[in-house]
């Protein structure tokens, strides 16, 4: 096996995206199951969670570890043989290797850890870090906090889910209010990141997803037939006028059939 030139140790910003850019993150189940599988083994190899973020085709850590490697290593072919079961799928969850990036002075670790929580504020998923259900954001200063944006079920799942040590980042703050100020206002140094993720969504994931659910009733998009799946991609455009990327990414198929299918090309032709 080829060794792994990457830095083990330190304080890691580790991200992750879905094979061909597809969106991996479904449901509620999907979500903390990547979550508690993240913690399991964090747990196994000694490692801590300060931060994280899911995004729906790909996914943000901040992770204190001496062994990263390993650690993702065993993290993500976990959770893709649980995932391909659940979806009766065969196909690479996502993309290898994995990226990071370590050091050790703390400006970096805040504005990294800014990164992460504003990430889907970038992506139009919500307007304030603190409303964003997949993300560590909630999950700062336990014991000071008046109200829980996200709910307190889903609060619950997400401190059931995961042991997060938020208190690098705490100390700097008085409390809870204090601390989602900053993280709301605070201008991020620019990361240089990787295949960061772009701003091609005009509708959110999960409201394409809702749809795409509605429009399925219960069946598996994988069984779908060639022209069965053709009419649902015309639906899913005509009810959500989202970018075609999206739907590409959603679906798990070929942007250039679903170009076809949305420009008449492959569209099949009414009765």
């Amino acid at each position: 096996m080829k060794k792994d030139k990457r830095e083990q140790e330190g304080v890691m910003h580790v991200y992750f995206r879905a094979n061909g850019r597809y969106t991996v993150f479904y449901d509620d189940e999907d979500n903390l199951e990547l979550l508690r599988r993240m913690d399991r083994y964090a747990k196994k190899f000694g490692s801590v969670v300060m931060e994280f973020a899911l995004m729906g085709n790909h996914a943000h850590f901040l992770i204190e570890t001496s062994c990263v490697t390993e650690l993702m290593r065993e993290t993500l072919q976990s959770y893709s043989r649980w995932y391909n079961k659940k979806y009766k799928n065969s196909n690479k969850v996502f993309r290898t290797p994995f990226s990071s990036a370590c050091k050790r002075d703390d400006e970096w670790i805040m504005n990294t850890s800014v990164y992460i929580l504003q990430n889907p504020i970038k992506a139009g998923m919500c307007g304030k870090v603190e409303n964003y259900r997949w993300s560590s954001a909630s999950m700062h200063f336990r014991d000071d906090k008046k109200y829980i944006p996200i709910g307190y079920r889903q609060y619950l799942q997400l401190c059931e889910a995961i042991s997060v040590d938020t208190g690098f980042i705490d100390k700097y703050f008085k409390n809870y209010e204090e601390f989602l100020n900053y993280m709301n206002i605070c201008p991020v140094v620019k990361l240089d990141i990787k295949n960061s993720s772009s701003k091609w969504e005009f509708c959110t994931t999960e409201k394409l997803i809702e749809v795409v659910k509605r429009l399925l009733n219960g069946k598996n998009p994988n069984q779908l037939s060639r022209d069965e799946m053709k009419k649902l991609i015309v639906s899913v455009y005509s009810n959500t006028r989202c970018k075609m990327l999206q739907i590409a990414s959603v679906l798990h198929i070929d942007y250039k059939f679903v170009k076809e299918c949305i420009k008449g090309k492959g569209a099949p032709q009414p009765e």
